[in-house]
């Protein structure tokens, strides 16, 4: 019973200081360095003055991120976002219109690949979709990664928006 009561114990003290390690982290990770994303060049005229738009890099390396993708994107439209779709650099466009066609989306067949360097600096790589959220040319510090249900990713597509609002359009 007491080796049972310290091994919880321990679990207990390395999940803790686990998770203060990666909450510290992600603190002091903060905003990308200035310029570190720059999207100048992949979105000369992106969204409308004023306008919030959603940028996603897609893979269909990652099982649910096309499939998934389509509901993801018509939820944002309709909450107002302008969606633009890049693929990931390092899926060949063979296999890019292979899965494109598999669940039967045209809509992204011809995504252009988004340049490794700013998906770098961006920080959108290895997982899909990576989604960026922009407004008056303006991105927001936090990158959301991954699938979600409808109800948390409007919530975090009304969050990262008002989070941009706040700041003036220059």
């Amino acid at each position: 019973m007491l080796d049972w009561i310290r091994r919880e114990l321990l679990v207990r003290v390395i999940v803790g200081v686990g998770v203060w390690v990666l909450a510290d982290g992600a603190i002091a990770m903060g905003a990308p360095a200035s310029g570190a994303c720059d999207l100048s060049d992949a979105l000369p005229s992106a969204g409308a003055p004023g306008e919030a738009v959603v940028l996603a890099v897609l893979s269909p390396r990652m099982p649910y991120a096309l499939p998934e993708w389509s509901r993801m994107a018509g939820l944002a439209r309709r909450a107002g976002f302008q969606v633009i779709v890049f693929r990931d650099a390092s899926v060949p466009p063979n296999e890019w219109h292979a899965a494109t066609g598999v669940i039967g989306s045209d809509e992204w067949r011809d995504a252009l690949p988004l340049n490794p360097e700013i998906a770098e600096g961006c920080r959108l790589l290895n997982h899909s979709p990576t989604v960026l959220v922009m407004r008056c040319g303006q991105i927001h510090p936090w990158p959301i990664w991954g699938v979600m249900p409808d109800a948390a990713w409007q919530h975090v597509l009304k969050a990262r928006r008002a989070d941009l609002e706040r700041l003036p359009c220059p």
